[in-house]
């Protein structure tokens, strides 16, 4: 078997779905026939390197590139040098600023280039056309490019990239790292300050619009006034936090909601949280979502990407409608008043996750796009 020397190259937020992904990959592929680095590109106004940490932490190569400013051009150089000295022969990258800087570096040496589109994310007008214009011109020259849901493929398609260059490849993940999740850590809730006694209605994400946490806010509005003994529990962070956390006040609820920030302890987390709740309004196939059922939670989620792919309502979790505060309000109210059903959902989505989305599969697609390059 030929041997690969892969550079995964991300420029990172935080913790997140793609960056899940990318560990499992690494951590997975690694081999006498693959040798993994991931390539961390760190902007100066945006120090998030928890991928770096976590990578290291599994024993994966890490190289993280220096960027100072929008457009650092000695960035490139310092990939391409890499790439050279380290006899790179395949660059996988992640998001538009790795594909932009991935790009330009292997002009210089030429190897076969990958892309993954976990999702065309943004509700900000101008950069919108920054993802539909640059990147999917960027993306033109890749030899090859994932999608990570039918939906996401229709987006790349719809803004010109030649659609036999994309493959579909569902997420996938390691079910036994959550298997800390299956054991429930009640000292959790004391040091955030729920009561013992409260179910816990969870959520997970980046705070984005695209996240739609100021549905699944009002939705809580509604839930609190008929379940005395619920908190909120909502983790992650991103650019509308203080928005958010106005709108808590603004509702009256404030003091049922915790925002927990930024955690590295995601599988604790979900041992204390009753049920799961994605509330997005757009989406790929989010990790989180897998997680979750791997984690054994009972989930309620949005008709949004591929989720409906993966959660069939009644059968292995709920589905509503995006930005249906009603239908999110009656999905949760649901579940509190009825443990049983929440009890079998949460038991089917982990046979679902388990059979039809392991790390293993999702591997063994990639290594076969690699092959193919």
């Amino acid at each position: 078997m030929r041997h690969y020397n892969i550079l995964h190259l991300i420029s990172s937020g935080g913790l997140y779905g793609a960056e899940r992904v990318i560990l499992e990959l690494a951590e997975r592929m690694q081999s006498d026939h693959c040798h993994i680095t991931i390539g961390v590109i760190q902007s100066i106004d945006d120090r998030h390197l928890e991928i770096a940490k976590e990578a290291e932490r599994l024993g994966v190569n890490v190289k993280v590139f220096a960027c100072s400013g929008k457009l650092g051009f000695t960035t490139v150089f310092k990939i391409s040098d890499f790439i050279k000295e380290n006899k790179i022969n395949l660059l996988h990258s992640h998001g538009y600023k790795s594909n932009f800087y991935g790009l330009l570096a292997t002009r210089k040496c030429p190897i076969p280039i990958i892309t993954t589109n976990h999702s065309w994310l943004t509700s900000y007008f101008r950069l919108k056309i920054y993802y539909r214009v640059l990147d999917s011109r960027v993306m033109r020259f890749f030899d090859r490019i994932v999608a990570v849901s039918e939906e996401v493929q229709g987006d790349m398609v719809r803004s010109g990239i030649d659609p036999k260059k994309i493959t579909i490849i569902d997420n996938g993940l390691n079910i036994e790292r959550l298997s800390p999740a299956l054991i429930p850590d009640h000292r959790l809730k004391a040091t955030l300050n729920i009561p013992e006694k409260n179910k816990v209605i969870g959520a997970i994400g980046r705070f984005e619009p695209e996240k739609g946490f100021t549905y699944l806010l009002k939705a809580a509005c509604g839930v609190v006034g008929l379940h005395k003994d619920v908190t909120f529990l909502i983790v992650g962070n991103g650019p509308i936090k203080e928005s958010l956390v106005k709108q808590a006040n603004d509702l009256g609820i404030s003091d049922r909601v915790v925002f927990a920030g930024y955690r590295t302890d995601i599988p604790q987390l979900f041992s204390i949280m009753d049920t799961f709740v994605l509330s997005s309004i757009k989406e790929g196939l989010p990790m989180v979502i897998l997680e979750a059922m791997a984690a054994k939670r009972p989930i309620i989620a949005t008709r949004v990407g591929a989720v409906p792919k993966v959660i069939h309502d009644g059968e292995n979790g709920l589905l509503v409608d995006i930005k249906d505060v009603t239908g999110l309000q009656s999905a949760i109210c649901r579940l509190l008043e009825n443990p049983d059903e929440a009890d079998r959902l949460a038991q089917s989505g982990y046979d679902t996750v388990k059979k039809s989305y392991s790390s293993e599969s999702m591997c063994q697609r990639y290594l076969e796009l690699y092959q193919s390059c």
